[in-house]
């Protein structure tokens, strides 16, 4: 059970997250698109995880079968509405919980309670309420929806990273607009023109137009007679303008989660370095997403009949696919040794049970352990193997 206001925007003036950033950037949910690190790490989740199968399973303990015809399953993973297909609706949602810490969707059920549709609400037209002791969802349009027809996929404080972490998002800006200021000056400082003479208004306003016009165009400037120019401004270089950049892109990884290489910030990479961090961004970023998502759904969308045999879970194989051959090198050791049965593989892969996979065998002759001894024996009376 989590404590606190309701509404991130709420969290947020409580602790003054409300305020401008120190670096000078006004920082919002949509405004921090424009960096371009915060746009590649919530894609990189996002259409992540939308693209991953997402399948309904009914299991007796034993034996798993998928349910292709239950309405949940049709709602999450063929049509979840009229507009939007599985892939966009799930990519909708989660992004919003990445930028705003809460992705919603209206479920849209029909008289007898079954799953019709699922609606995703941008999170800023959703206001979460207590009310009477029961979590209710206020939207924009006056409607109170009760808390079992409100998918919620939320972080751990339902709070935006965006706003938590403005400061490190206003550098980052801040840094960008630096580095297009100047490079839209032509690569100049800013500065000021002094003069030791004493000058009326219409000689600085002539001086001034013409060295503005001449600071737009390429080439040498020159100074009018009798003025000093003096740079006010600090250098790129000077500002550590690029080492800035690089460490706030950084920043912004640690605070999605995701591995640099996947944003393309490291230049210098091996297929298997990237390949860890694949794996990294599989184990501590997607499946933490895909558990929440998964435990929301059975929490909804299955009645409390079907919630002990019936379950949603992603297809995560793909992303542990460059861990395969470590994955099947150590089954094919617990085989060999008569640690685990083929069964025992087979569910940890999520397959069913075949007849005599429950034997245990080892690797002389793949026989079975309860044989063996009589195996042994006629070795060693018949003096062959």
């Amino acid at each position: 059970m989590r404590v606190g206001l309701d509404r991130p925007q709420d969290i947020a003036a409580a602790i003054g997250l409300a305020r401008p950033t120190m670096a000078g950037s006004s920082i919002t949910e949509n405004s921090s698109l424009a960096i371009s690190t915060v746009y590649a790490c919530v894609y990189k989740v996002a259409s992540t995880l939308s693209s991953l199968s997402l399948c309904l399973y009914e299991s007796d303990g034993v034996n798993r079968v998928k349910l292709f015809a239950h309405p949940a399953y049709r709602a999450v993973s063929v049509s979840p509405n009229s507009e939007d297909t599985p892939f966009n609706f799930w990519e909708s949602v989660v992004a919003d919980a990445l930028l705003r810490g809460c992705g919603y969707a209206l479920i849209v059920r029909d008289g007898a309670g079954r799953v019709e549709q699922l609606v995703c609400i941008p999170s800023e037209q959703v206001e979460r309420k207590e009310l009477n002791g029961a979590i209710m969802y206020k939207l924009a349009d006056g409607r109170v929806v009760d808390m079992s027809d409100m998918l919620e996929v939320s972080n751990l404080y339902r709070m935006s990273p965006i706003r938590l972490h403005r400061e490190n998002l206003g550098l980052a800006r801040s840094a960008q607009d630096y580095g297009a200021q100047y490079f839209g000056n032509g690569g100049q400082m800013t500065g000021v023109l002094s003069s030791e003479q004493p000058l009326k208004n219409d000689q600085i306003n002539v001086v001034q137009q013409s060295w503005n016009a001449s600071s737009t165009n390429a080439g040498t400037k020159l100074l009018p007679f009798g003025f000093k120019y003096q740079r006010i401004g600090i250098p790129p270089e000077e500002a550590q303008f690029i080492q800035t950049r690089k460490f706030q892109a950084e920043e912004i990884c640690r605070i999605f989660s995701v591995p640099p290489a996947l944003v393309q910030l490291e230049s210098q990479t091996t297929y298997n370095n990237v390949e860890q961090q694949n794996l990294m961004f599989a184990r501590h970023t997607i499946l933490p997403w895909a558990k929440r998502i998964e435990q929301e759904l059975n929490r909804k969308l299955l009645n409390v009949i079907e919630q002990p045999t019936h379950y949603f879970k992603f297809e995560l194989n793909d992303l542990f696919r460059g861990d395969m051959a470590a994955r099947s090198a150590f089954f094919t050791q617990m085989l060999q040794n008569g640690v685990m049965s083929i069964n025992e593989v087979r569910a940890q892969e999520e397959l069913n049970p075949v007849a005599g996979g429950d034997v245990h065998t080892v690797q002389v002759n793949q026989i079975a352990l309860d044989r063996l001894e009589a195996y042994s024996d006629k070795i060693a009376s018949d003096g062959t193997e």
